[in-house]
């Protein structure tokens, strides 16, 4: 195997196939016979059936999506490898005709046997919250781009003009209309807009 580990060491090759509410987890052995058959466990129980399910000798790959790290955190400390497949890649590998949960399972754990898993590189779980916060930060950024543009889309339509710079440097929530309009909003000059 690419990892340390010793192969001798592994008994069962578990392969739990990630959705948004269940996972579909089965394990063969080396022989490719089923040890564990494929069964669904729902989100909220699959810690519990990880904990008694998986144990040392086992070696578990997992498919990357987007809650692949809380899977990953709860099943490496229980098992003797844990593998984390570039989903891409493994289609690319073993495009299968016949496409169920219970095939991606077995085309999933036969990848791991044959030791021909596209891993991808487990980042430490701190790289993993900066990588979160980057993101969440990125996303803030992107709404409130989105809402800025909206008001001076408003403003715009109503024509409402405000002095250069006004809107991009202001307090959306604190003070009043009066004090981000301003008077140089007034465009027919008849003093309304303004703040007196």
């Amino acid at each position: 195997m690419k990892g340390t580990e010793d192969t001798r060491q592994i008994e069962r090759y578990i392969a739990p196939d990630i959705h948004k509410e269940y996972v579909l987890a089965g394990g063969q052995n080396a022989k490719q016979e089923w040890v564990m058959p494929p069964r669904r466990i729902s989100m909220a129980k699959f810690r519990e059936w990880a904990s008694a399910n998986l144990q040392e000798g086992d070696a578990v790959v997992i498919e990357t999506t987007t809650n692949v790290w809380d899977i990953y955190d709860s099943v490496a400390p229980l098992v003797t490898r844990t593998v984390v497949a570039h989903a891409g890649a493994v289609r690319q590998i073993a495009e299968a005709r016949v496409k169920t949960d219970k095939e991606d399972v077995k085309r999933l754990i036969r990848l791991l046997i044959a030791d021909i898993v596209p891993e991808v590189w487990v980042p430490p779980v701190e790289v993993r919250e900066l990588r979160g916060l980057i993101s969440y930060r990125n996303r803030l950024v992107k709404t409130s781009t989105m809402i800025r543009n909206r008001l001076q889309s408003l403003l715009h339509r109503h024509n409402i003009l405000l002095p250069k710079g006004k809107l991009a440097g202001c307090s959306l929530v604190a003070g009043t209309a009066d004090e981000w309009v301003g008077e140089d909003a007034d465009p027919a000059g008849t003093g309304a807009a303004g703040g007196d």
